[in-house]
């Protein structure tokens, strides 16, 4: 009986600390970012991640507003969407890749239509202002992204479909932004 309790304890203390990994991760993220504001570098949210946040991304008309982290890897995408190493940095002309998770971080893409603004704030204390301009689902076995070759875009991407509960095939919602203005210091406009 006592190997009972203490396995039952054992469990609900895991699922404890689970459950304060996901309170307190946001809050160090968040910190995190405004310290990388304030000093213009990259900052860690906690010592040993293998991650920090690249920029804020903003969905006025969803009230979304999450922190993209650095890569789209198993480092990041827990806890938020990473920007794709090889695209344009946040902030940067040209064609900025951010990929989420379709149950968490990126539940919305489906949301998301023809018009609406996405607002993209990087490190340096500039804006971009996107408009989606349209949705596609790519096989990612035959099918790659093709990145702009003027102006800039955003491409925002996640697994499909995003409302099932099954595991991962290989459909992607992809969803592009062409840029409306840009509020970059010592940027001109993206378009």
């Amino acid at each position: 009986m006592a190997a009972l309790i203490a396995v039952a304890l054992w469990q609900f203390g895991s699922a404890g600390v689970i459950h304060a990994k996901a309170w307190l991760a946001p809050v160090l993220i968040e910190r995190a970012w405004q310290k990388s504001r304030e000093e213009n570098d990259r900052v860690r949210p906690w010592p040993w991640a293998d991650t920090w946040p690249v920029a804020k991304l903003t969905v006025p008309s969803l009230g979304i507003e999450q922190y993209v982290l650095a890569g789209a890897n198993g480092a990041s995408l827990p806890f938020g969407p990473g920007h794709v190493f090889g695209s344009a940095q946040p902030g940067d002309p040209g064609t900025i890749a951010i990929a989420g998770h379709r149950d968490t971080h990126f539940r919305f893409l489906e949301l998301l239509g023809t018009g609406d603004e996405v607002h993209l704030s990087s490190a340096d204390q500039g804006e971009q202002v996107f408009i989606i301009s349209h949705r596609t689902i790519v096989d990612a076995r035959t099918q790659g992204i093709e990145p702009a070759t003027t102006g800039s875009e955003l491409i925002l991407v996640t697994c499909e479909p995003t409302n099932a509960f099954s595991s991962r095939g290989p459909y992607r919602l992809v969803v592009t932004a062409a840029a409306a203005y840009t509020d970059e210091p010592n940027q001109q406009p993206a378009f």
